[in-house]
């Protein structure tokens, strides 16, 4: 990782260790100029060069001194930060449902509205004379077909009775009359009249019967049809003019009204858009280094400049990156109950991804190679150990990287001035 402050960061160290080496402290030596060699017999050992010959314990005395520390790894709260801009939720578009001329937008643009709410209201014409109309039709019809079947049962029941009475008498003279033809007391012919008579009564009962009073039934079918042809057209007639009010079918902003009053509006024409608030979303482009981290449900941080501070949600990871950032989009879900949010605003988003190992120092403590990355050296076992970290969290007075282990021994004081390989003599800061 690049860190190109830490060029300051060691800058302000080497000063502190010039001081130090001023001082003599940082040679490790007690006398200046060359020290000669003993072999234990008293005698000092020269080479022929007449260059001293320096034993392996003078070598380590000789080893600059310097001060580290035992680190030890911490659980931080890590987040990936990520600019975005807001969106709404969700946008609908409201189209006329029928034609007709605009009377009156009822609502201005950019303004809130509440589902149900009449956002445009369309000349209806004739229709509440011809909704009035459908109404008497319909109630002249139930009257109609009320009358037709009380009269239906009635009619029947009377006609069918006079019938059967008439049969009856018919009946009982053609008894008499046999019995008269039988005793020679009446002529055949006057017989042959009363059965006609009787025959004629009997069919009579027979035809009602068997007709059941059609011509009532008729009505009473003719009365339905009237009654459901008037109620089909008090409905069309109220739908069209409920349709010529068109209303808000969501709680949100009313974005652009796309009429105006005294215009003619043909049907399925768009007449407003207005844009789910409740709501937001926002996407950020999250780098290739950091998708992995990301998952959905993560909380998020939002700062909204103006507003303050929110919270949200990972609602969507974007499964492949931008053709040019080779970033991934991610959209963030954040409430907005109080609609101060709005579409179009810049925020600045926090990922939560979890807890991280990483070791907390002091930027001081870091060095940067010449590629510009950052590095820690260590102690292992009196020789200078180099090893490439990564910042986790940076601060002024204090930063974690990742790239220790538990126990190392980090240089802290005159690192700036050795190089792996090098021997050391560490000196253990006190720990509070």
């Amino acid at each position: 990782m690049k860190f190109k402050t830490s060029y300051i960061w060691a800058g302000l160290v080497a000063l502190g260790v010039i001081g130090w080496m001023v001082s003599g402290s940082f040679t490790g030596s007690d006398e200046a100029g060359t020290a000669a060699v003993n072999d234990g017999s008293g005698q000092d050992m020269t080479t022929s060069a007449g260059q001293t010959q320096t034993s392996p314990e003078q070598t380590a005395n000789a080893a600059p001194r310097v001060s580290a520390v035992i680190v030890e790894n911490a659980q931080i709260r890590q987040s990936i930060r990520a600019s975005g801009i807001t969106e709404p939720q969700a946008v609908f578009t409201i189209s006329a449902e029928i034609g007709g001329t605009i009377t009156k937008v009822a609502v201005r643009e950019g303004s809130a509205v509440e589902k149900g709410d009449v956002l445009v209201v369309m000349d209806t014409d004739t229709l509440p004379s011809r909704i009035a109309a459908a109404k008497a039709e319909m109630a002249a019809a139930e009257a109609a077909l009320t009358t037709a079947k009380t009269l239906s049962g009635g009619t029947y029941e009377e006609e069918r009775a006079a019938a059967l009475a008439n049969l009856e008498v018919a009946t009982q003279r053609l008894e008499i009359g046999e019995k008269l033809v039988a005793k020679s007391f009446s002529a055949p012919v006057d017989l042959a009249q009363l059965k006609a008579n009787f025959e004629t009564a009997r069919m009579t009962l027979a035809r009602i019967d068997l007709e059941k009073n059609y011509r009532a039934e008729l009505d009473i079918s003719q009365n339905e049809a009237r009654l459901a042809g008037a109620k089909s057209s008090l409905v069309v007639l109220q739908d069209q003019l409920a349709k010529s009010r068109i209303t808000a079918p969501i709680s949100g902003w009313l974005e652009t009204v796309h009429v105006d009053e005294g215009e003619q509006m043909p049907a399925g024409v768009v007449a407003a858009t207005i844009l789910n608030m409740n709501e937001l979303s926002i996407i950020v482009a999250v780098p290739q280094t950091n998708i992995a981290q990301v998952a959905i449900g993560n909380p998020v941080s939002i700062d909204v400049a103006g507003i303050g501070r929110r919270t949200g949600t990972v609602s969507r990871i974007a499964s492949i990156s931008t053709s040019t950032t080779r970033t991934f989009d991610v959209e963030i879900t954040v409430p907005n109950p109080d609609r101060m949010l709005r579409a179009g605003m810049t925020v600045e988003a926090d990922i939560d991804v979890g807890y991280q190992p990483a070791f907390g120092m002091s930027p001081a403590h870091l060095s940067v190679a010449s590629d510009g990355s950052l590095t820690a050296k260590v102690d292992d076992a009196g020789v200078v150990r180099v090893k490439p970290v990564e910042l986790v969290r940076s601060g002024v007075e204090q930063v974690f990287v990742s790239g220790l282990a538990n126990g190392d021994t980090l240089l802290t004081f005159g690192q700036a001035f050795v190089e792996a390989g090098d021997p050391v003599r560490v000196l253990m800061e006190p720990t509070s």
